[in-house]
């Protein structure tokens, strides 16, 4: 199978959803309970990447901050790829200084908007996307790829330890 073979199956209206999705979830780490934190959102990405066939594993590193690792392939048939990206944001300030609601995911001529949309929510549901679409084509990996949701990424980077 060619990188051709697996193109047409990355659906941009469920990469777009599923970006939006993602910013609509305040994951900005504050003090508070651990919903409040990253776990509505690993929740969130454990049910899609469980939804579209693939191997999951949870991890929590800190009570209420869970790492989410979708994987796809035969570890033992050659090396392992990560495509990695944070759940967590940074605070969206003063919101009414923003455009559009800041966990709004609002999409407006082409373009989300809200906290996460840039850093790191959008690269996150590519990186989602892109896996699902290899495991729709049926393709034969020469090993193991993992797409994880890390915690902590503007924090201590506990999730990267």
């Amino acid at each position: 199978m060619r990188v051709s073979d697996v193109l047409p199956r990355i659906d941009d209206g469920e990469l777009i959803a599923l970006t939006r999705d993602l910013v609509r979830i305040p994951s900005v780490v504050r003090a508070g309970p651990p919903d409040a934190t990253e776990a509505a959102v690993a929740a969130h990405v454990e049910r899609w990447l469980r939804g579209v066939g693939l191997e999951v594993e949870v991890h929590e590193v800190a009570p209420g901050r869970p790492n989410v690792f979708g994987m796809l392939g035969d570890r033992s048939a050659g090396p392992t790829l990560l495509l990695e990206g944070h759940t967590d944001v940074v605070t969206e300030g003063d919101a009414s200084l923003w455009t559009h609601p800041p966990f709004g995911g609002d999409f407006v001529d082409g373009k989300i908007y809200g906290r996460g949309s840039a850093d790191m929510k959008s690269g996150l549901a590519a990186a989602m996307v892109a896996t699902a679409a290899l495991k729709r084509s049926g393709v034969a990996l020469g090993g193991r790829l993992v797409v994880g949701a890390l915690v902590d990424e503007e924090g201590d980077m506990i999730g990267a330890r």
